[in-house]
């Protein structure tokens, strides 16, 4: 278990950026289906528990998917962190939208939708 909420935080940031590019590119065979091409072209944003949120009905099915992919990365670190999972979502919607690309929406911290 972790000392401090600060090393659990700094070591699960670390896997978080690792991840990254999994969980923002998603396993799509086409580019746009991409959650980064989903978010660029205003079709999906992030919200603060570290999934995607559609922004129009044509990107629903794919949302979705990714999400489900997410729920499971965020499940199993949850289990080996013996946290609960709404954290470990945190924790990675900071690093998803950090590297999400300009124009891309995201919930800000009081709610609102706001582009980066």
């Amino acid at each position: 278990m972790w000392k401090t909420r600060r090393t659990f935080l700094l070591r699960t940031a670390g896997t978080a950026a690792a991840l990254g590019t999994l969980l923002l590119v998603g396993t799509g065979p086409a580019a746009a289906q991409s959650a980064e091409d989903l978010k660029r072209r205003g079709l999906a944003g992030e919200t603060l528990q570290g999934f995607l949120v559609a922004r129009d009905a044509s990107a629903s099915a794919r949302v979705d998917a990714i999400n489900a992919e997410r729920r499971q990365v965020y499940e199993q670190r949850a289990a080996q962190e013996g946290v609960d999972v709404g954290t470990i979502g945190q924790i990675y919607a900071r690093e998803i939208i950090e590297a999400s690309p300009p124009g891309t929406w995201y919930q800000s911290s009081s709610g609102q939708w706001v582009q980066k």
